[in-house]
């Protein structure tokens, strides 16, 4: 599970999840706004105004003129409307199936006042006997004078924004005319008060939604393919040129710097590849220089001490012998004399080479051998990384110098190897001096490496192969992916 999740969380797999992803709530976005808007507009719609005058009025215009002559049956059905609004069977011509609700926008509980021809009242809901037969009061309702709808009303047309007027709070009040037939005369005039729907569901909301379902269906079974193609393939090169970035930098970290990344194109990581070239370069330099210098100036301090000292001290003594030999027939006993301090000459320039060559040797080493110094050297590594470290020495004893200082070397290289690149918890040192030979074996439980994919210009393993032949040894390396890496030195005696 950890190795699936690892190869998932790569750099091109991030991006092939976000094309996909974005493509996927972009398709639904766009869906669910085209939806909304569409609704939107329904809603919008003076259509619903109007469904509301026309409805509302079909089913009075269904009852009405069939009560006319039928005063106690039109009062009791104008009382039933008034209190409950109207039924379904109030639809008797014909209907659809938003009929009712639009119908029943008339405002339950305000009055109906039923007008005939000249604007005279017939009846009212709720019954106002006082109002019966006389001219219908212009302003009766809300204050508001309804003698222009009343006025078109009479005309007889279907003139409903004519016939209605508006009030504050988006109710309208209404007059309509009513008739037996469409080709009869007006019989009466209806008057009453409907709050038509700000929204109402649509009558083709089974489209809208048809038409989600599929643009969801196109999403999953099209764009999510086509987003994740596209992502993977437009991620494949960006990848393959981090990758080439960061198999560039770990060589140059390890001193290999024949590896030269390269990316013309204008973009950043073109601008990055060629920035990181320039600073290889550089680098590479000043190492070299660096180096040069170093030999230089080591090379300045031994001549400038052999100067002082060992050529001095030699050519002084080879006064004392030339001295020796021109006295040695005439004057034995002053022959002998200059022969004992051309001796304490030769001592001295020995005890001044030593000092040299003591110099020479790694601060670690001096007076203690190569197994004290790995144990310190191993310890004090071990508290800087937090790698656990086991030691295991046999056959301890002295060894010629340039074998310690070189077995010395590798270990520090090995232990920078290990820190820099293995990833690993737990190293085992194991020193073995034998009569013949000497043996250092440098083990991690590390993440190990392809030994081809070793540069042959890489500073780390071929120097240390370098330092072992100079002195006779070999080195071994013994590794591969996921199973550590063993380091194994050894020289022989």
């Amino acid at each position: 599970m950890k190795t699936i999740f690892k190869f998932f969380s790569r750099l091109q797999w991030k991006l092939t999840f976000s094309y996909a992803f974005v493509t996927i709530s972009t398709v639904i976005v766009l869906a669910a706004l085209a939806v909304g808007l569409a609704l939107y507009l329904e809603s919008r719609s003076t259509s619903r105004t109007w469904d509301s005058f026309y409805w509302s009025k079909t089913a009075m215009q269904d009852n009405i003129p069939q009560l006319l002559d039928d005063p106690e049956a039109l009062q009791g059905w104008l009382e039933r409307v008034h209190a409950v609004g109207f039924f379904e069977a109030d639809l008797r011509s014909y209907s659809v199936r938003e009929s009712l609700d639009y119908a029943n926008t008339y405002i339950t509980g305000t009055p109906i006042y039923l007008l005939d021809p000249n604007l005279n009242v017939i009846t009212s809901a709720p019954a106002d006997d006082s109002l019966k037969g006389k001219p219908f009061p212009s302003r009766l309702i809300n204050g508001l004078n309804v003698a222009a709808i009343l006025e078109a009303a009479q005309t007889g047309d279907k003139n409903y924004y004519a016939q209605s007027l508006s009030q504050p709070d988006g109710s309208r009040i209404v007059a309509f005319p009513l008739r037996k037939s469409d080709d009869a005369p007006v019989v009466a005039i209806v008057l009453y008060q409907v709050r038509p729907f700000t929204f109402a569901t649509p009558t083709n909301l089974e489209i809208y939604s048809t038409f989600f379902l599929i643009m969801t269906f196109v999403v999953l079974a099209v764009s999510l393919p086509v987003g994740a193609v596209f992502g993977w393939l437009a991620s494949r090169g960006l990848r393959k040129r981090l990758v080439t970035l960061a198999a560039a930098a770990q060589a140059w970290s390890t001193g290999d710097f024949s590896i030269v990344p390269s990316d013309k194109s204008g973009d950043e990581i073109g601008e990055l590849t060629r920035a990181l070239n320039r600073m290889a370069e550089q680098l590479q330099t000043h190492l070299t220089t660096r180096e040069e210098l170093t030999r230089i100036e080591e090379r300045n301090r031994l001549a400038r001490d052999l100067h002082d000292t060992v050529k001095q001290q030699t050519y002084a003594a080879r006064m004392q012998l030339s001295a020796a030999k021109n006295l040695l027939t005439s004057d034995p006993t002053a022959a002998a004399e200059h022969l004992n301090a051309a001796l304490q000459l030769n001592r001295e320039t020995q005890q001044e080479l030593q000092l040299i060559i003591e110099e020479l040797r790694p601060p670690a080493l001096e007076g203690r051998g190569l197994a004290p110094a790995l144990r310190e050297y191993a310890e004090r590594w071990q508290e800087h990384t937090g790698i656990k470290v086991e030691i295991a020495i046999t056959g301890e004893r002295s060894l010629p110098l340039d074998v310690e200082q070189t077995l010395y070397r590798v270990l520090q290289e090995s232990l920078s190897n290990i820190a820099r690149h293995a990833e690993a918890d737990s190293v085992t040192l194991t020193l073995s001096m034998d009569t013949d030979k000497v043996t250092l074996v440098i083990a991690d439980n590390g993440c190990g490496f392809e030994p081809a994919a070793v540069s042959t210009n890489s500073l780390g393993i071929n120097g240390m192969k370098s330092r072992l032949a100079e002195i006779g040894g070999a080195l071994t390396v013994e590794t591969a992916l996921g199973v550590g890496t063993k380091v194994i030195a050894e020289v022989k005696l």
